[in-house]
């Protein structure tokens, strides 16, 4: 397991950056090997990856939305896969963002021997990409689904340091994981087997809409 975390200036005022980071359907533009995040509940994602070349399918529990101060989400079962981004202002048209991975490198990147050191400099080139996306305008005007999500951490004590991806996954696991379904599990690495969540297996989605990583720049 191996926790990274990056920090990066945008010039944007820190709500524009701040709605373009709670709006999870905006992830495979600039999130590496991320192709699609639909919302599948009020505090609940799904996502599609491509690991190694590989489809992988996993939920993810959104543990906290708070309006231009962070946002944190982390797997709900099987590999470890969260995320913790703080928003600082840095004045009326300046934001820092801070993000902290935590990833389970096995999973994420497997043929990879470098582990740490490319987790890092993959979240520096994400942050890097998110930031050219808002600052020329691609991202924005999107407006947020709210629609009952939490936007108060879970379990946190006022005045509190902020929480590592570790510690609130496993709050949140510890705290609500629904029981796994007959057949759920991570993909065996056969493209449309056995997913997370006891989805069916379906018709291949890579070609509806969802952005390649040669077509980020």
């Amino acid at each position: 397991m191996s926790m990274v975390q990056q920090a990066i200036e945008v010039s944007a005022p820190v709500h524009t950056v701040y709605e373009q980071l709670a709006a999870f359907e905006n992830y495979p533009r600039f999130m590496t090997g991320v192709r699609q995040v639909t919302s599948i509940g009020a505090d609940q994602t799904h996502w599609i990856m491509d690991v190694d070349g590989k489809r992988r399918e996993f939920d993810a529990q959104i543990i906290e939305r708070s309006p231009d101060e962070r946002v944190s989400w982390s797997t709900m079962e099987g590999p470890l896969l969260a995320e913790t981004i703080t928003l600082r202002p840095m004045g009326e048209t300046k934001t820092q963002i801070v993000a902290q991975l935590e990833a389970d490198i096995a999973f994420l990147m497997p043929s990879d021997r470098h582990g740490q050191e490319s987790l890092n400099r993959r979240l520096k080139a994400d942050l890097t990409t998110f930031k050219g996306l808002v600052e020329s305008g691609v991202l924005g005007g999107r407006p947020i689904p709210h629609g009952g999500v939490s936007t108060k951490p879970l379990g946190l004590l006022p005045g509190a340091d902020t929480p590592s991806p570790a510690a609130v996954a496993a709050r949140i696991r510890n705290r609500n994981t629904p029981a796994p379904s007959p057949g759920a599990g991570w993909d065996t690495g056969v493209a449309g087997t056995a997913r997370m969540g006891g989805r069916t297996a379906g018709a291949d989605m890579w070609g509806n809409g969802m952005i390649n990583e040669e077509e980020r720049g």
